[in-house]
């Protein structure tokens, strides 16, 4: 499946405000938008040269009766037939804010690929780019990186991840966040693609020690060549609050 959500760092969805309840949960609202929505592991596509990729992801997320909405389009520009730069806004509402939240730039690599195996790397950094409590203290960057496996055999495909975000300390969140995740596609025929997604990962929180986990279903539907929608629900397990979130997404492809 052609490629976008990582990841924006949950520590470029943190309201210094609230925390820290909102430093949790707007985590898991920006949480890891790397991959092909709706999944949260990244796999290997790129585009090909001068494609084209924008994506619309929508999330609605609820934990300990607070609610976050977040809209995180993602455009993808293929520069070669193996690398791709990546541009991913956000915009947030929560209960005691709005607006825009930071913006993540990346480039993605694939660096190996011999079917049904590939490799590639994920790695850019996220800036402050609006309302500075939906994000980012000002003036501070937070960098990622994520390493990829894709392993595909129609009509199953596998995602392994490993990644890690290093937050600036003013973020309020764990300095070095790490996380590990895959995810599952079967193609059920040539429209519909049926995935499961699981990860786990270091708690933002700095106080605790535990590792929460998320669960993740969904389905992509091909409308037509070049024009998917997508949706999915994922639960935490293990996290504090524990949460719950809804999925939604339009990606559409393309040649300008």
């Amino acid at each position: 499946m052609p490629h976008p959500e990582p990841l924006p760092t949950p520590s470029a969805c943190l309201s210094r405000r609230t925390r820290p309840l909102a430093a949790c949960l707007l985590a898991w609202a920006c949480a890891p938008t790397w991959a092909a929505h709706p999944l949260q592991s990244e796999d290997t596509g790129t585009q090909g040269p001068g494609n084209v990729e924008w994506e619309n992801g929508l999330g609605w997320t609820r934990a300990a009766g607070v609610q976050v909405f977040s809209f995180q389009p993602q455009l993808s520009y293929g520069i070669r037939p193996e690398v791709d730069l990546i541009l991913q806004p956000s915009w947030l509402r929560q209960p005691d804010a709005r607006g825009r939240g930071d913006t993540q730039v990346d480039v993605k690599w694939r660096f190996f690929g011999e079917s049904p195996l590939s490799l590639g790397v994920r790695a850019g950094f996220a800036v402050p780019s609006g309302n500075d409590r939906l994000g980012l203290p000002p003036g501070t960057v937070a960098a990622h990186g994520v390493l990829i496996a894709t392993y595909d055999e129609a009509p199953w495909t596998v995602h392994a991840n490993i990644g890690m975000d290093r937050n600036p300390a003013t973020s309020g969140v764990r300095r070095h966040l790490w996380r590990v995740s895959t995810a599952v596609q079967w193609t059920a025929n040539d429209r519909l693609v049926w995935a499961l997604d699981a990860g786990v990962s270091a708690d933002p929180d700095p106080a605790r020690r535990r590792r929460p986990a998320t669960l993740l279903a969904g389905a992509v539907y091909t409308l037509s060549p070049g024009l998917d929608v997508d949706v999915g629900y994922q639960v935490s397990i293990g996290a504090q609050p524990s949460a719950r979130q809804w999925l939604a997404g339009l990606t559409y492809r393309f040649a300008p």
